[in-house]
């Protein structure tokens, strides 16, 4: 019998889990939601989960893997339901038009604005393109990155170059109109 005090196997992994990528959950999730209150909500959402799937855990892939995959599941299902509830339109990565806000924050500073600016764009994606964005900008690789989502590796990078070509070119043309 467990005692009150005493941590179980998925209470540890959990807790290894939440040390190593909270702050990495904690920006993905701006990925699935805009809103404040509602991003909280979902990474909350996230972390239950996480913990709960560590009952799971085999170590068939790595932690960081594993982790990714919960909260991409559970980021899936949160636009999913966002969809039904509303008229959501996200558009297709061939169609894409990028149109950024200028009108930011001026205190920020000039790395926080350019983050600000490529977060823009992202929010514009459509929700999987959205996904392999953030996992990139979190430093995965496509192999990873195809672990998580069941796409292929080729897919992925393919994807990713696409992307983050379009980000570029509409950053490199729309940044600075007075220069």
């Amino acid at each position: 019998m467990q005692r009150p005090n005493e941590m179980t196997e998925q209470d540890r992994l959990y807790q290894k889990a939440l040390d190593e990528y909270a702050a990495e959950i904690a920006r993905f999730v701006t990925g699935y939601e805009r809103n404040a209150a509602k991003r909280q909500d979902l990474l909350q959402e996230m972390q239950f989960a996480i913990w709960q799937s560590m009952l799971g855990f085999k170590q068939q892939c790595s932690l960081r893997t594993w982790v990714y995959r919960v909260a991409h599941n559970v980021g899936v299902s949160h636009i999913q339901r966002s969809m039904r509830s509303t008229e959501q339109h996200f558009d297709d990565l061939n169609e894409l038009e990028f149109k950024v806000d200028e009108s930011t924050d001026p205190s920020l500073s000039e790395r926080q604005l350019d983050f600000a600016r490529v977060l823009q764009l992202i929010y514009l994606l459509a929700a999987l393109d959205r996904e392999l964005m953030l996992l990139y900008l979190e430093g995965m690789d496509a192999a990873e990155i195809s672990e998580i989502t069941g796409l292929s590796t080729r897919n992925v990078a393919t994807k990713i170059h696409r992307i983050k070509q379009l980000l570029s070119n509409q950053l490199n043309t729309g940044a600075h109109p007075h220069e």
